[in-house]
């Protein structure tokens, strides 16, 4: 007599949702009494994003009592931590790419080490540097 084994049934993945910022419960987002939700939207992602004030007043009172706020504070801080980092890679990539090609037209088909530096006056989160003059 020969028995037949089935194979292990495969495990079902989690089905993953989106963030949606619309739909998310505001008290995991920002202060419940600092609205700042929905944020504007870009038709076009390669188009750099504004600035938004409502998010900026919204830092500003997790900026003001950050013990209220830690998890949120805590996240600015990273934030601004990643940025910087990121700045400086910006820089090394812009002197390592004048010193390869020089002035040449990018590898990207962009202009190069001028396209570069104006990148590096890019802010990936603006509302957490400007919102330190409002402090």
């Amino acid at each position: 007599m020969t028995v037949a084994l089935a194979a292990p049934a495969e495990p079902v993945p989690p089905k993953i949702e989106l963030f949606d910022p619309d739909t998310a419960p505001d008290h995991l987002l920002m202060p419940e009494h600092v609205p700042c939700w929905p944020l504007q939207e870009r038709a076009d992602l390669r188009e750099q994003r504004v600035e938004s004030g409502r998010l900026r007043a919204a830092w500003a009172e997790i900026y003001r009592d950050p013990d209220r706020h830690w998890p949120l504070y805590e996240l600015a801080e990273k934030l601004v931590d990643l940025e910087d980092y990121f700045r400086r890679w910006r820089f090394n990539h812009v002197t390592t790419v004048e010193r390869v090609i020089g002035l040449k037209r990018g590898t990207g088909g962009t202009q190069g080490v001028a396209y570069l530096r104006r990148m590096l006056e890019v802010e990936l989160f603006p509302e957490l540097w400007h919102v330190r003059t409002e402090l």
